[in-house]
């Protein structure tokens, strides 16, 4: 038969082994965490790229950048699943994964606010303006 390769952690403690997989998990964490800024690059590429006017490419665009970090935020359970088994703080991994998907959404927000699409000025809103009530009327004659 074979022999089994030594390898440096058969030779470790058990404390050591098990130290060792809180750092592996806590940085696997904190891959995850980082894993929504690789995006924001591209994300403000497209947006660049698909203009400002109001057509079916921005769009797109623009709903893909507010829907990917909105379900990201709601799927971060399932996101830090595999490092979840309750030995390493995860607060910061997730804080960070939420702070940059927020980067994410807030970017899709300001893109919806250059295509004119976000109620920002007094223009959009006159429909709430009460209309003033007449009170005189005057009526001219020849």
């Amino acid at each position: 038969g074979m022999n089994k390769p030594f390898v440096e952690s058969d030779a470790l403690p058990n404390s050591k082994k098990l130290k060792n997989a809180a750092e592996l998990k806590k940085r696997r964490a904190m891959e995850i965490a980082y894993s929504p800024g690789k995006n924001l690059f591209m994300q403000a590429f497209l947006a660049w790229m698909s203009g400002s006017g109001i057509n079916i490419f921005s769009i797109m665009i623009t709903g893909m950048a507010l829907f990917t970090p909105a379900k990201s935020i709601m799927n971060m359970k399932n996101a830090f699943s595999k490092v979840d088994d309750g030995s390493a703080d995860l607060t910061m991994p997730k804080l960070i994964f939420i702070a940059l998907n927020l980067v994410g959404l807030g970017m899709a927000v300001y893109k919806l606010g250059s295509m004119g699409l976000l109620p920002l000025t007094s223009a959009d809103w006159t429909t709430l303006l009460v209309e003033k009530e007449i009170v005189e009327v005057s009526a001219g004659s020849l």
